[in-house]
């Protein structure tokens, strides 16, 4: 589970509400389990195994690269990550809307 904090400042409620599912889905889908992208979703068991400080890093990078690719609507403010009391990796996630222009 990842807590996403999305600041609404610059979008419509529809657009905020949109943007804030699609981020949703993207942490929810394990990455390689979408046959027509196995990219999209977040590499969850790549990071099984490692340190909890490094795998803490790692699960900050894959969220920080996988949202900018998959929602450009968005830019990452932060990623926290919380160690939660039996090990489990628990990102807080800061989003704000992104500034360029779409074309």
């Amino acid at each position: 589970m990842a807590y996403i904090d999305l600041v609404s400042a610059g979008f419509t409620p529809e657009e905020f509400e949109d943007v804030k599912q699609c981020i949703e889905t993207l942490c929810s889908i394990q990455a390689g389990s979408q046959p027509l992208d196995r990219e999209l979703g977040i590499d969850y068991d790549g990071i099984v195994g490692y340190p909890l400080n490094v795998a803490s890093n790692m699960l900050s990078v894959e969220l920080i690269e996988k949202i900018s690719t998959y929602e450009p609507r968005v830019e990452v403010e932060s990623v926290e990550v919380e160690i939660g009391s039996n090990g489990q990796l628990i990102p807080h996630i800061r989003l704000l809307k992104s500034e360029e222009e779409e074309e």
